[in-house]
């Protein structure tokens, strides 16, 4: 399959975050920006009878859909079923170090069999979908750059082009998965060393990028960046992005706008899934606002009663008076 997608600017995969409503309100906001579902593990993707709700693709093109699992035969099915789904990318997870994923023997703890992550890739590569990596740069708390490299030397024998790498080290007890975002130390120059070595590979940075301004400049020195909790804590940062990353002239939609083609987007799931999870993608952007409490309240209110008119009226009115973040 022909790779057509510009990576510059990647919005991560965050389990609970990046669901198929979040992905809709990334795409109001950005055409260019390139998308990941949150991680999905191999199981649920198959038989899961609630999976449209989980791997939904409303034309949120480019995307990928983001698997944990290590069993070859169920991967083949996975790919099989993210190019019906018209994902772009299937994209294995080499990086989450919680339990959970730990005991289905999944995520960072793959990074000890570097042969298994291999076979794990071949069994998802097929002509109609990219395949791609998402893993840490080591395990433990000591940097380890022999370690890294062996790994990407084994793991590239599969063909594999594309590898998003998040810049620390993944702990596997002692700590908590949202702590293993913050406490190991980055190290981008493990990333730019490995870049040297294999220079037709593309290697897009995960990891302590905290601003656009951040991102951009990582972006002249990477084949891409990829940000999690910044467009999480205010995805309206993503309508600054093809402007700045990819010099698109076309005008942004105002604020105003934004919010009132999402609620046309959802009005309709209302019956099929909970007004909370549709309403997630927007809830964090009160989230730091000086007096926002009696607004959440509000908001929580109307949650309860099911009143989407009156929440999307609350959300227009938040941000036409500029206290958007």
């Amino acid at each position: 399959m022909v790779d057509i997608y510009n990576r510059k600017f990647c919005v991560a995969p965050m389990m609970g975050y990046t669901t198929p409503y979040a992905r809709k309100l990334y795409r109001i906001l950005s055409k260019k920006a390139f998308l990941f579902t949150e991680m999905i593990a191999s199981k649920s993707m198959i038989y899961s009878k609630n999976k449209d709700l989980i791997i939904e693709n409303d034309d949120h093109n480019p995307v990928a859909i983001q698997v944990g699992g290590s069993d070859l035969d169920d991967l083949k099915k996975c790919s099989v079923i993210a190019s019906n789904y018209n994902y772009n990318e299937i994209n294995l997870n080499v990086g989450c170090p919680s339990k959970a994923v730990q005991k289905g023997s999944f995520g960072a703890c793959l990074m000890k069999d570097k042969i298994l992550v291999r076979q794990c890739i071949e069994s998802l590569q097929s002509e109609k979908i990219i395949t791609s990596m998402k893993c840490r740069i080591g395990l433990g708390k000591e940097f380890n750059y022999d370690f890294f490299e062996e790994f990407i030397d084994e793991v590239i024998k599969s063909g594999i082009k594309l590898i998003y790498v998040h810049a620390r080290n993944a702990i596997l007890s002692g700590i908590s998965p949202k702590a293993n975002r913050t406490i190991p130390a980055l190290n981008y120059d493990f990333i730019i060393r490995i870049k040297k070595k294999y220079p037709h590979i593309n290697f897009i940075l995960n990891g302590g990028i905290d601003s656009l301004e951040k991102a951009k400049d990582l972006s002249n020195t990477f084949d891409g960046v990829m940000l999690g909790r910044l467009i999480q804590n205010n995805p309206f940062e993503l309508s600054k992005v093809d402007n700045y990353f990819f010099e698109e002239k076309n005008i942004v939609k105002s604020n105003e706008d934004i919010i009132s083609s999402y609620f046309q987007y959802i009005g309709p799931k209302i019956k099929i899934d909970s007004i909370f999870r549709l309403l997630s993608p927007l809830l964090s952007i009160f989230f730091g606002v000086p007096n926002s409490k009696s607004l959440k309240n509000e908001v929580n209110e109307c949650i309860k009663n099911g009143n989407l008119e009156l929440i999307e009226s609350i959300f227009l009115s938040f941000v036409k008076e500029k206290r958007l973040l």
